[in-house]
């Protein structure tokens, strides 16, 4: 009874497999078929597409494509006062395979520049033809006039273009050093005449808390060469404390026989100062306060604004604001 018992399992388990591989055998079979009808679908489409190219690309067409223009060499001792265009609009017509090919590489126009005008349509029709077997229509500009002047050098001082930002009470401590602090420029006459600096790339620096030294590009030109493309920038940096002091304002340029008073008779200087320094300028004079008599005799409403300079010999300090902005004057006495 085990062993028929045993048999019987045996058969429902293999009727149970075999109900499985027909089963599984079918699914593979349709996804067999789905795939053998993608894949033919695919393989047709790829020959339509190359079929229609093939027929169509033999045609004429006409294709309008910027060019890219560069110029020849120029004289040393001439300069360009203004720039080639980059591109020329040239209108070929041709083959559509002839052209498509002139599309993906189109060829690069050299400009002769020791002429005062060149025939833009002759320059491109000659280097057009030496790559592909094109006609060329139309080129715009037909003409190109170029602006040549004698070249001259001149040496200029270098300005820094900074957006530098402290972290809390931080600042240059006197002013950021360059490295060289002047270029030497050269190009056309007229575009080096007016130049009296030259610029470097505008350096960004946020949340600046310690010395700064960096290399710093120089802005280009085209039309300009320089004798260094960079500078090395360098400043120092310390974290500064706020102070005051009182100064009287006094008169400057006062005639004989006359006296000013002033109320109130001084005012009170704020300044930042390195912490480092501060102990070093206490109790010194730092500031001079003064109005000049010519500024009274303009007036005419009664109240002046002070002028204040800077005395202790120390550059590092730096004025903030002083208060009050004005001060009010009378008795003016002839004596």
């Amino acid at each position: 009874m085990r062993i028929k018992f045993m048999l019987e399992q045996f058969k429902h388990k293999a009727l149970d497999l075999w109900d499985r591989l027909i089963q599984k055998s079918n699914e593979d079979e349709i996804a067999d078929m789905g795939r053998e009808r993608i894949v033919v679908f695919i393989v047709a489409f790829i020959l339509a597409v190359c079929l229609w190219f093939m027929v169509n690309l033999n045609r004429m067409y006409n294709l309008n494509i910027d060019v890219p223009i560069q110029g020849g060499a120029v004289p040393e001792d001439q300069a360009l006062a203004r720039e080639l265009p980059e591109t020329a609009s040239v209108s070929v017509t041709g083959e559509g395979w002839k052209l498509l090919s002139f599309y993906n590489n189109p060829p690069l126009i050299n400009v002769d520049v020791t002429a005062s005008q060149v025939n833009l349509y002759e320059q491109v029709q000659g280097q057009v033809k030496a790559v592909s077997d094109v006609n060329v229509s139309k080129v715009q500009p037909l003409m190109l006039t170029l602006d040549l002047e004698p070249r001259i050098s001149k040496k200029v001082p270098i300005r820094p273009v900074l957006d530098v930002s402290f972290e809390g009470q931080y600042g240059f401590i006197g002013k950021p050093d360059l490295q060289p602090d002047s270029v030497t420029i050269s190009g056309a006459r007229s575009l080096i005449d007016s130049i009296t600096t030259w610029p470097t790339d505008s350096l960004t620096m946020n949340g600046v808390a310690g010395d700064i030294s960096q290399l710093v590009q120089l802005r280009t030109s085209k039309l300009i060469s320089l004798s260094q493309q960079e500078i090395e920038f360098t400043g120092t940096v310390s974290q500064f404390t706020e102070g005051e002091t009182s100064v009287p304002v006094n008169t400057r340029n006062l005639p004989a026989g006359r006296s000013i008073s002033y109320s109130p008779s001084s005012i009170t200087v704020i300044f930042d100062v390195p912490i480092s320094e501060y102990a070093n300028i206490e109790g010194k004079k730092l500031f001079r306060s003064y109005l000049d008599y010519q500024q009274i005799e303009t007036d005419s409403t009664g109240y002046v604004k002070p002028n204040i300079e800077q005395v202790s010999g120390n550059s590092h300090v730096k004025i903030r604001s002083f208060k009050p902005q004005q001060v009010a004057y009378f008795l003016v006495l002839d004596e």
